[in-house]
Formats: C-alpha cells, structure tokens, sequence
C-alpha cells in the first residue's frame, strides 16, 4: 500500500510539475517549481502592501497628502538599504541565509503597522505615525536583503537561455493567485472595514508570505563567484558608475521609475477618494481584468524576449505604458469605462517592462561582483522612484490643490483637479524616458523593435489565413 501512494504521488507530482518541455535536469525543475510555488502563496501579500488596501489604510489614518506619500514610499524604498545588503552579501556569502532572514524580517513587521491603531489612542495619533514609519524602515531592511539576495540567487540558478520563459511563466502564476487573493482581501475589507479589517487581512496574508520564504528552504543555491580579492563598498560603488553600459541604464531607469511612482500612489487614492470606489470594485476594475489578460500573454513576451532580447520588447511595452496616465482624466464617478481600458492596455503590455527590467539589470551586470550591480538598480529604484518620487508627488497635490479649484478649469463637464495635473505630468516624463534615455543601451545579440512589429504583423496575417482556409476547406 505504502508503495503504491508512493507511486501515485509521483505521477501526481510529474502531471502538475510545470517546465517539462524544458531541457533542464530533473533537479532544477524541482527547483524551478519550488520557487514558483513560494510566489504564488506569497503574492497576495505585495498586491495588498503595493495596492488599495494599504492605501487604504494610509488613507483611514488621516494624514496629509505628503504624509501620504512618505507612507506610501516606505514599503517600496528598500532598495535604499540594497547596497548595504549587496556588500554583506559579497563579504559572506551566505545567500540564502540572508534570504531566509531577510525575508522573514520583512514579512512580520507589517503585523505591529497595521495593529498599532488598534491598541494606541487616537489622542496619541503622532505617536501611532512614528511607530508604523520606524516599522516599515525595518520592514524595508529586510526586503532589501530578500531582494538582492533573490535576484543574485535567481541568476545563478536559472539557465540564461531558459530565462525569459521561466520568469515569464512564473509571472504568470503570481499573477492569477495574486488576483484571486486580492480579490478576498478586498471583499473583506468592504466586509469588515475599519482598521480591525486592516489588521486582519494584512495578518493573514502575512502568513502566505511567510509560506513562499518556506519554499525556498530545499531550492540548491549554487556556489557564488569569490572575488579573489578584497574590494571595499566605495570600490565596488564606483565600480558600477564606471561600467558605461550599465550606468546609461541606471540614468534611463532612474527617470522612468520617477515618471512612474510620482502618480503611482495616487491611482488608488484618486478611485478611493475622488471616484468613491469601494476595494472590490478596485480589485475588479484594475487587477482581475490586467491580471487575466496578463496571464494569457506573458508567455508570449517571453518567448518574444528569448527571441529578439529585453529592449526592444521594453521599449514597444514602455510606449503603451508612458501614455496611460493621460486616460485617468476621462474617469469620472458616473463612468468608470476608462478605467477599464487602462488596466486592459496595463494587462497586455506592463508584465513586459516588469520581465524586461530585472533581466537587463542581471544582463548588463558581470558575474564578478553582480550582487552590487543589482544593489545599484534597487537604489536608484528606492531613491528617486520611492522616496523623492513619492514625496514630490504627495507635495504637488497639496500645492496644487488650491491652485487648480481657483482656476475652474473644466474637463469633461467637471473641474481639472490637481490628480489629472499629476497624471498628465507623469506622461510625459515616462514618454521622455523611454523615448531618448534607452536608446543608448547596448544589449547584445538584440533586435530592434520593428523586427518585433513585423514578426506580430506576419504572425497575425498567418493565423488569419489559416482560419480562412480551414473555413474555406469546410465549405
């Protein structure tokens, strides 16, 4: 009997194990899935923390729109604290340890931010403030560590020539997990409400995250490149701005993560505020429908990636994302159709920006010191893509605010707001980005973006023709 489950177990596990059609030892496949399991039962927790319900809970605390973007940023700033993690990390080795920690340390400090309104009076709201920002600094350090490491890790582990398929199809996991999830976490908070429903979703979906870090106990971590000498930080730092290849990238980067997150923040709190949305119909409007298309196309832009490299597939993705913000403007609380074809555009084409930036960063980086070249991307994500991004953005809708009521400009039968001042400044900067600053980056072996548009032109027209024949041949 005890033979039999056994081998029932085993077809089981070969039935559901995903990348069969690879050419990868059966060791790294088990691997492979292992930390595609890790994300999909964590996920849920990065699309409450990123998304409406910590916006949310921003929002219950009443502060102002500077605050707001301060809290907003602190989750996302980790990358600040990356290069302390890569030198550590450089220095001892000790990858997954430092994963294992990091990640674990990030997680849990997420439970006293969203307990401390509970148990702390409302009289003593700046004390509540300081704590949640001392926690979240902490929460920050953590993935900070969880991050370099992971990204280091993954580059070691997985195959180049496999790379875009397995990042690819692990998104897509992540993504309809992280959908479904969202999903009961909105639903509960329009449920419960209250800084109780805060408390609550945040802890349970705490200990999904807590699940993914378990995944990755039995995942081998291959040796790491010994720098046969010692470099110090400022060595190492230096290292990276030298590289030019590598610092054309940083600056196109630096520009279109600020482009990106002076607004980002602000989405959630214009359908909250301004739109009166509740969290399910956020989740509907904006996840579950980008999420579903982005499930049925990430493994084409994938393949596509494989195929013709990271940057040309970044820059027809970042086109399309450069003008969404613009289409904020013609939602209004009587229609909320543009939001629909927002998230309909964001589904189809941002997984492609999100596959393309962390390949070019573990691309355009050497194997000798990697760790630190990673570290680079992630500070100048927290640095002026979190920090500066999100504080100039919460000041410009408190400057903005009275100035855009005096002036009455009307748009669509309403008044122009300082959240579509925001969104249309943010267009523009992406545009400027992804229109002048990547061309200078070289990424070896790639094709241009026209070489894409006509390989999809050629594809379409195939496909056509072939439903016409096979129509044609039933006639």
């Amino acid at each position: 009997m005890g033979t039999k489950l056994k081998h029932k177990i085993l077809l089981l596990r070969q039935k559901i194990l995903l990348f069969k059609n690879l050419a990868i030892t059966d060791d790294l496949r088990l691997d492979l899935n292992r930390v595609v399991l890790g994300v999909s039962l964590g996920f849920v927790f990065f699309v409450c923390l990123n998304g409406a319900p910590f916006a949310g809970f921003v929002r219950h605390l009443g502060v102002s729109e500077f605050m707001y973007g301060i809290l907003m940023g602190l989750p996302v700033m980790s990358g600040l604290f990356q290069m302390i993690a890569a030198y550590v990390l450089e220095k001892t080795g000790a990858r997954k340890k430092l994963f294992m920690i990091g990640g674990v340390l990030q997680r849990l400090s997420i439970i006293p931010v969203v307990v401390l309104p509970l148990i702390i009076p409302e009289e003593l709201k700046g004390l509540t403030i300081g704590l949640i920002v001392f926690f979240l600094l902490i929460s920050a350090v953590g993935s900070a560590f969880n991050g370099v490491t992971f990204i280091s890790w993954m580059a070691a582990l997985v195959p180049l020539k496999i790379r875009g398929r397995f990042f690819s199809q692990r998104q897509m996991v992540f993504t309809f997990t992280g959908m479904i999830g969202g999903l009961l976490a909105s639903y509960a908070l329009d449920l419960i409400g209250g800084f109780a429903g805060f408390a609550l979703v945040f802890s349970i979906v705490t200990i999904f995250a807590l699940l993914d870090i378990a995944c990755f106990i039995r995942v081998k971590d291959p040796p790491m490149v010994k720098v046969p000498y010692r470099v110090s930080m400022r060595k190492m730092s230096n290292e990276v701005l030298r590289h030019p290849n590598f610092r054309r990238y940083l600056i196109f980067w630096a520009v279109w993560v600020f482009g990106v997150n002076i607004s980002g923040p602000f989405f959630s709190a214009y359908m909250l505020d301004y739109l009166k949305m509740s969290y399910l119909e956020i989740t509907i409007y904006t996840q579950m429908v980008s999420n579903i298309l982005t499930i049925f196309v990430i493994r084409k832009w994938g393949n596509l990636i494989d195929t013709f490299g990271n940057k040309p597939v970044l820059r027809i993705c970042g086109t399309v994302a450069a003008v969404l913000p613009i289409f904020w403007l013609f939602a209004t609380p009587e229609n909320y159709i543009a939001i629909l074809f927002i998230h309909v555009l964001t589904g189809l084409f941002w997984n492609g920006i999100d596959l393309t930036s962390n390949n070019l960063v573990m691309g355009l980086s050497p194997d000798e010191n990697r760790s630190f070249y990673i570290a680079s991307a992630s500070v100048v994500t927290s640095l002026v893509g979190s920090i500066i991004a999100y504080a100039l953005g919460g000041l410009f809708m408190e400057v903005t605010g009275k100035l855009t009521a005096d002036l009455n400009i009307m748009f669509l039968g309403r008044p122009l707001n300082n959240y579509h001042l925001l969104f249309t400044l943010s267009t523009v900067i992406r545009l400027i980005a992804i229109t002048f600053l990547i061309s200078p980056v070289n990424e070896e072996e790639s094709a241009k973006a026209s070489e894409i548009l006509h390989h999809s032109i050629r594809a379409v027209g195939n496909h056509t023709r072939n439903i016409r024949a096979r129509r044609n041949f039933r006639l």
